[in-house]
């Protein structure tokens, strides 16, 4: 992935990369009614893809950083929806890893529409050494 390309999924479903650095990463989304529930607001996988794109990128951008070349699939990811989001209106999502060993990496996201928290995450990454 390069600084300036959201991965394959996130692009399909409209992301676009904002920042990385082995600080973090950002990007944005202007959802749409397409990617709404049958209530009329965002749907939660929607925002879930969202969290898990900024959780796993940023525990990437951090091992690159650090010279490393390593995948760190998700082991688990627990989602808070703190707010109902709406479509039409721009999303920025936030991701930074916390810490990053051997085989284990942690990270944290959050989604924001406006000044609003919609969602956060924490998540956990297991180290797979390329090939």
């Amino acid at each position: 992935m390069s600084e300036t390309t959201a991965p394959d999924l996130g692009a399909h479903l409209g992301f676009s990369a904002v920042s990385e650095s082995g600080e973090g990463v950002e990007l944005e989304v202007m959802p749409g009614p397409e990617h709404c529930n049958g209530s009329g607001i965002l749907h939660g996988g929607f925002l879930s893809a969202v969290l898990d794109s900024v959780t796993g990128w940023s525990v990437h951008a951090r091992d690159q950083a650090a010279g490393g070349s390593s995948m760190w699939p998700h082991v688990q990811m627990n989602v808070q929806y703190v707010k109902a989001a709406v479509p039409g209106e721009r999303l920025l999502a936030r991701g930074w890893c916390r810490s990053q060993g051997g085989r284990i990496a942690t990270a944290e996201g959050e989604v924001r529409q406006g000044d609003i928290v919609v969602a956060r995450a924490t998540s956990t990454h297991a180290r797979v050494a390329p090939s």
